[in-house]
């Protein structure tokens, strides 16, 4: 594992749950707590479909600037946009994410003459649909490179990197992968989310079930830092200390389950103004390039 501490000090971003801002409500916390214990059953089925349910957030004030020079697609029934041509580089939002929050990738990857592909998972930004987890947007990710004739790299955001991960443990093949702030276990967020409703151990666990049986999958089975050691892609991890939302140990442990995978730590970014950072772009870009340099000087 190769670890590299970045200077990217900014005033650190306050941050709170990952899922959401303001959830749950006084009202769905009391009603949940009472709930769980008069009829765990409903209760678990309902929350499975609570935590499955995405929610769509404003783009930042500009955000969207990086829209007027793409070319706009659908790819596997979701909205998605172009810029530029060579090889393909995908990049890949997180939970209640767009992909319009990953444009300050866009025009360094254009300008090192690979083509940018992005694009709204179901449930979020422009795309149709209210519902996603984990298994699901990686087969968002597999539908969509499929679609393209397969991709060169992928950088990704948070849920992004983890549903990449899960997508290449199911075959996905790229050359290149960059993950910004990923998660490495679902179990932790269902753990959080229960707490914040207040159910009970009982409902939690026939939670977990209902989810698993949804998407066939267990959560034990998608955790990242289970299916790294299987990973041959070159992997970039870039994680900040002060991410409040998934801890930069969280990024460190993917990173050294992944052979080979690499890591660069910020400060003072938080869990979204990463995205934003020129030296965190230019990280990021650097990697993904560097074998088509090596080719170069060979």
């Amino acid at each position: 594992m190769t670890t590299v501490t970045a200077d990217t000090t900014r005033r650190p971003v306050k941050s709170t749950i990952v899922r959401s801002n303001n959830f749950p409500p006084p009202w769905m916390r009391s009603t949940f707590s009472a709930a769980s214990q008069l009829a765990p059953g409903l209760t678990a089925r309902v929350a499975a479909r609570l935590f499955r349910r995405t929610r769509r957030r404003n783009a930042r004030p500009g955000e969207r600037e990086v829209l007027r020079g793409a070319t706009e697609m659908t790819l596997a029934g979701m909205n998605a946009w172009s810029w530029g041509e060579g090889p393909t580089i995908l990049l890949v939002h997180g939970w209640n994410g767009r992909a319009t929050q990953l444009g300050a990738f866009v025009s360094p990857l254009m300008t090192r003459g690979y083509r940018v592909v992005a694009f709204d998972a179901f449930g979020h930004g422009e795309s149709p649909g209210n519902y996603l987890s984990l298994p699901e947007l990686a087969t968002c990710i597999r539908q969509v490179t499929d679609e393209l004739g397969g991709v060169y790299g992928i950088v990704a955001h948070s849920l992004g990197g983890a549903a990449t991960t899960f997508a290449l443990a199911k075959g996905l093949e790229i050359e290149r992968a960059v993950f910004v702030s990923p998660p490495a276990d679902p179990r932790e967020f269902l753990a959080a989310f229960s707490a914040a409703l207040g159910v009970s151990d009982e409902v939690r666990t026939l939670t977990m079930r209902g989810l698993e049986e949804r998407v066939g999958t267990a959560m034990e089975g998608m955790r990242a830092t289970a299916l790294a050691p299987s990973m041959r892609t070159p992997l970039l991890v870039i994680h900040d200390r002060d991410d409040k939302e998934v801890p930069a140990r969280v990024g460190q442990s993917i990173v050294e389950a992944w052979p080979g995978a690499e890591l660069i730590l910020t400060r003072g970014l938080g869990h979204q103004r990463i995205l934003r950072d020129a030296t965190v772009t230019h990280f990021a870009v650097c990697f993904i390039d560097a074998p088509k340099h090596r080719q170069a000087a060979a």
